[in-house]
């Protein structure tokens, strides 16, 4: 951005020097401070198309509506799944709008059967909680290739309070549907020396929204 109107300042002072030069070239007499309108016009227009070509996209649309909710389980693929079973569930409810705001636009609730038959909940209603620093910085926006409208990161706070935190990326994708991604580092790579609120995570989710509360 900070380009683009650097260009679109050079192109004004430019334009003026230009216009003035070809002016007293004819033998007119011109006032100091005149500009061209001309070169005040075209900037004006320029910045404008990039204003509202880089402004808020309306989210609206991926917004969850009552009763409404994004469901889905995680990726089965061992190489994307780390922590999790392959019985494990994602509920995802969203105000797509509060994205970009200093206000949580959704929660995420998960139900996991573990091999032992056990049911485990990771998150219920866990609010997706902004971070203000990162609204500072590129990850902020991140790309994660074709497909995808919109992506954010956000923090998420375990049920158990004793277990560390956990980032969610979210993405909203060009077909009405989304992913979230859960990642945790962990306290060690061995999952076997630590408690499991601290072991390492990661799983993919793809949700679609549907009717009802997922389960």
């Amino acid at each position: 951005m900070t380009r683009v109107f650097g260009a679109i300042g050079a192109f004004y002072r430019a334009c003026v020097r230009f216009s003035r030069s070809k002016t007293r070239s004819a033998g007119v007499c011109v006032h100091k401070q005149s500009v061209p309108i001309g070169c005040v016009l075209k900037p004006l227009a320029v910045a404008a198309c990039v204003l509202i070509a880089s402004g808020c996209e309306d989210l609206s649309r991926f917004s969850t509506g009552p009763g409404q909710s994004y469901c889905g389980t995680v990726t089965l693929g061992g190489a994307f799944r780390r922590g999790f079973t392959p019985l494990t569930q994602m509920r995802l409810l969203l105000d797509a709008e509060k994205i970009d705001g200093d206000e949580s636009p959704g929660t995420i609730s998960t139900r996991e059967i573990r091999d032992n038959g056990a049911e485990l909940r990771l998150f219920t209603e866990a609010p997706l909680r902004p971070i203000p620093p990162l609204a500072h910085d590129a990850l902020s926006r991140p790309e994660l290739g074709e497909g995808r409208v919109r992506t954010a990161v956000f923090a998420l706070s375990p049920d158990d309070p004793d277990a560390e935190g956990v980032l969610a990326v979210l993405s909203l994708r060009t077909d009405g549907n989304a992913e979230v991604r859960l990642l945790r580092p962990g306290a060690s790579d061995d999952a076997s020396s630590v408690s499991d609120g601290r072991k390492p995570l990661f799983g993919l989710f793809t949700l679609s929204r549907q009717p009802g509360p997922c389960f």
